[in-house]
């Protein structure tokens, strides 16, 4: 199973195959994605979730303020939805 990520303001869309991270697809994808460390403490793939759900492995990487944001890494993100984010940096 598969699902759609959306990119917003870009409107750019993509699939994430089962098991992949967003940031995965989207660069398996051919889009020029935000990214340094792949681990959670960079921020640089960080964007705000608009709608749908994610999950993470253990441990959990968000702090409480991260999920009262709606930020989420999606260098370590698999989609549980279809998803829509915001990232200000990612162009069409």
């Amino acid at each position: 199973m598969s699902f759609t990520v959306t990119v917003v303001p870009a409107k750019l869309s993509f699939a994430v195959q089962d098991g992949e991270t967003i940031l995965g697809a989207a660069l398996r994808s051919g889009i020029d994605f935000p990214n340094r460390c792949r681990q959670g403490v960079c921020t640089s793939c960080v964007c705000k979730l608009k709608s749908g759900k994610v999950r993470y492995n253990e441990p959990q990487p968000l702090t409480e303020v991260d999920k009262q944001q709606q930020f989420t890494y999606c260098c370590l993100a698999y989609p549980v939805s279809d998803v829509v984010l915001h990232h200000p940096f990612i162009s069409g």
